[in-house]
């Protein structure tokens, strides 16, 4: 499949989360006051000393008993959006259709490549 074939509002492969945890997507510290006033919740991981925390987006379970992104609305391989798209965070906004990223996740559920 090319990738002007492959179809982002069709997919959401890529917010749905292949860990178990409550957070996935990692955020920059301005994205984290920003998207937390929007009232998202926005987790933070402390690894070792306060330098090393991780701050992450947090994530829902979605009907179809995917973790998924929290600003993911739709139902994931028919009909997908992101209800924060215009401010979503850079990691987002880096995720090319059609990378190898994009590939994995897509066959992780079962979609054509």
């Amino acid at each position: 499949m090319a990738n002007d074939e492959l179809d982002c509002l069709t997919c959401g492969a890529c917010c749905v989360s292949p860990f178990l945890g409550q957070g996935y997507v990692p955020l920059e510290p301005e994205e984290e006051e920003r998207l937390g006033r929007l009232g998202l919740p926005v987790l933070q991981i402390v690894a070792g000393p306060a330098e090393e925390r991780l701050t992450l987006l947090g994530t829902k379970i979605n009907n179809q008993r995917h973790r998924v992104c929290i600003a993911l609305e739709g139902v994931v391989t028919e009909k997908v959006h992101c209800a924060i798209y215009e401010a979503r965070p850079e990691h987002c906004r880096r995720f090319e259709r059609g990378s190898p990223e994009c590939l994995q996740a897509r066959a992780s559920l079962g979609l054509e490549l």
